[in-house]
């Protein structure tokens, strides 16, 4: 197999902890202690997540509880009772993951003690990222106008203080006018993303966090940015082949595929049932009584960025729509003054934000590689897979339709005492190797 997959490196795995008696911080090192620890990102998810293991022996630290001041675990005696900080910086041949300043780490949000014995201990610690832990403590009261790309960045640092260089959001087209009511930042931000139409043209953004930062991007931008990293090799194509390379130090097995299985191939009653295909939104403007009827049929010509060529789409027919949306429109009810124009009108994008959403997630694979911390939620890469042919495979190695451009919608990278690997859920809108000119 590849190096990627050998036991990668703690160089930093604290545990940290604020005496509030005498402002002292306890800091305790876990790395021999730790068996496992995973690390999670999402486009689904605002927040990065981790899961960690570790077996303690005892004699690990003076109890900050015992009047006697005799040594103990790390889960009695320091105690653990939630919210200490994980710093940790684990690397492995292909890069390094670091959550050990002073602005980005993690805290513990879940623990569970997995078994105690007279002589050790196991505990589970379940991880949230310092803002994702921030968030559940902060509301949004004030009220946005403008570019809803502007609102975003405003309420990010308006709330968390974030730096610019930890922050990536990109431009909006369309303004809305909107109040926070007390809502949590993220919870807002989240309920922005589907209403948001990007600079590129087609609505529908994710917002997640990575180990970069804060992200609020659209599918298009991540759809761009990604193909253009794929071309100068930033990120490396991976392919499966039935057998890995002769040597098992070899540099060409850190880009093999380990295994993969195929989690969804489109689902054509669910795919109806959400309007993918085709949906119709109902608008009506209580100032005029006017009635906007729009509809939006997926076809190859509809979506102006996709990740490969052709979009599944069902014959046409009159009246086709399967999801109807209707909404009464705001017409001056949060603009300042008085205003009879429409706030973020849903016709322009509601219909065609959720079919943007689904049909991305119309195939679903699911892979493992060797460790790369390098990766992100959001990246694409190009995967090739092995022709299943009797014919001379000189003529084309790898399967043309399920080879391609995939987009990472989750990862988890994975460390254990002697293997490290990264597992990932990509997603795809569309089939084939090539792209139709002009996406």
């Amino acid at each position: 197999m590849s190096n990627a997959t050998e036991a990668s490196i703690y160089e930093i795995l604290n545990i940290e902890k604020l005496n509030k008696e005498t402002n002292e911080t306890e800091v305790v090192n876990i790395k021999g202690k730790t068996v496992s620890f995973k690390y999670y990102e999402s486009l689904l998810s605002p927040n990065a997540t981790g899961a960690l293991i570790f077996v303690d022996t005892g004699n690990a630290i003076v109890s900050k509880t015992d009047k006697q001041e005799r040594t103990g675990s790390i889960y009695n005696a320091l105690p653990l009772t939630g919210q200490e900080k994980i710093k940790f910086k684990i690397s492995s041949k292909l890069g390094t993951i670091n959550f050990s300043s002073e602005d980005q780490y993690f805290q513990v949000n879940k623990i569970t003690n997995l078994k105690q014995e007279s002589q050790r201990e196991a505990v589970s610690l379940e991880l949230i990222s310092r803002r994702g832990l921030e968030n559940h403590s902060k509301v949004v009261r004030k009220k946005f106008n403008g570019k809803i790309s502007d609102s975003v960045t405003s309420i990010l640092k308006e709330s968390f203080g974030i730096f610019d260089d930890k922050i990536q959001i990109d431009p909006t087209q369309n303004t809305y006018n909107f109040n926070g009511y007390d809502e949590s930042p993220f919870s807002v931000i989240l309920d922005l993303a589907p209403q948001s139409i990007s600079a590129l043209g087609d609505p529908g953004y994710f917002f997640y966090e990575t180990q970069n930062g804060m992200n609020f991007r659209s599918i298009d931008s991540l759809i761009k940015d990604g193909e253009e990293k794929v071309k100068d090799k930033t990120i490396p194509t991976y392919y499966y082949s039935a057998g890995a390379k002769s040597s098992v130090g070899n540099d060409g097995n850190d880009n093999k595929i380990i295994s993969y299985v195929i989690a969804k191939n489109n689902d054509i009653v669910n795919a109806l049932k959400s309007g993918v295909y085709e949906s119709r939104a109902i608008c009506f403007n209580p100032y005029t009584s006017e009635v906007m009827d729009v509809r939006v049929r997926l076809s190859n010509n509809v979506l102006k960025t996709t990740l490969a060529k052709d979009v599944a789409e069902l014959e046409k027919s009159d009246n086709n729509y399967s999801r109807t949306y209707c909404h009464v429109l705001d017409v001056g009810m949060n603009s300042p003054g008085i205003d009879v124009s429409i706030n973020n009108n849903p016709c322009t994008y509601v219909a065609k934000s959720r079919m943007r959403y689904n049909i991305l997630t119309s195939q679903v694979l699911n892979m493992t590689i060797p460790c790369n911390p390098n990766l992100v939620a959001g990246d694409i890469i190009r995967c090739e897979f092995e022709s299943i042919t009797d014919s001379e495979k000189e003529l084309g190695a790898f399967d043309q339709n399920q080879s391609g451009n995939w987009m990472i919608l989750d990862l988890c990278h994975h460390f254990e005492p002697n293997r490290s690997y990264t597992g990932l859920r990509l997603v795809r809108d569309s089939y084939g190797i090539y792209k139709s000119e002009g996406k």
